[in-house]
């Protein structure tokens, strides 16, 4: 999610890219939802959550209520046991564990849910008209600034939050952070499906990527990070006030 003032200051399989992959048909729950089954391998649950659930709580404690609500749907009863690596990226020590990314922004919160490897995701509403020439400059590659300030009002503010959310969704999935690492992800400039060109060294090669845009609403568009399976939707879950 872009937030200028606090955190700004996020081809074929196999290369870095995914073939446009659309959302299975929606399955309505009620809140709080009920138990299911962990996703198996390759399995990837997809949750939509309207932001009238828990919108009495401050932002932070909201997204740690809603992660915690539904990760525990998975876990058959067992204690949630919710740990951070280094730089933050929440995971969990329970016995074979699913591995899972929130993302939360005005109207609506996205939480991925996966089977195996690492995933990050990334939300934005298509509304949002950011200062696009100067965090471009700030935040991307030299060759992505000048590729984006090369474009016109309405086709770069659109190409930045295309790749804004491919970048803060891959260090997601790596866990870093953005500070220091938006630049080192590197994508093309004009598509709109996320194609990587080079990432840091840390996140191996490319061919181990893939890179999903969809959009859980009308309103927003975000881009889920894999690392180590190409993911194969399971469910995607929109999720109501009960």
């Amino acid at each position: 999610m872009i937030d200028d003032q606090a955190r700004l200051g996020e081809a074929a399989p196999g290369s870095g890219t995914l073939a446009a992959m659309s959302l299975p048909p929606p399955t309505e729950l009620a809140w709080p939802p009920p138990a299911l089954q962990r996703p198996r391998d390759e399995e990837t649950d997809l949750w939509w959550i309207d932001p009238v659930i828990a919108a009495e709580l401050p932002t932070r404690a909201r997204a740690r209520h809603l992660l915690h609500s539904v990760l525990a749907v998975y876990l058959d009863g067992e204690p949630l046991a919710l740990d951070r690596e280094p730089k933050g990226r929440p995971f969990l020590r329970n016995p074979s564990p699913p591995d899972f990314n929130l993302s939360d922004t005005r109207g609506g919160t996205v939480l991925a849910v996966a089977g195996r490897g690492r995933i990050g995701i990334d939300l934005e509403r298509l509304d949002r008209d950011p200062p696009v020439a100067r965090l471009a400059s700030r935040w991307f590659s030299a060759e992505e600034a000048e590729a984006i300030a090369g474009l016109d009002g309405e086709a770069a503010r659109s190409a930045f939050l295309r790749l804004w959310t491919a970048k803060e969704a891959a260090c997601k999935a790596t866990g870093t952070g953005i500070f220091g690492w938006l630049p080192q992800w590197r994508f093309e400039v004009g598509p709109e499906a996320p194609c990587a060109r080079s990432a840091p060294g840390h996140a191996g090669s490319l061919s181990d990527w893939h890179f999903l845009r969809v959009a859980p609403s009308d309103q927003h568009t975000c881009v889920l990070a894999v690392w180590g399976f190409q993911p194969r939707w399971r469910h995607f879950f929109r999720v109501m006030p009960g």
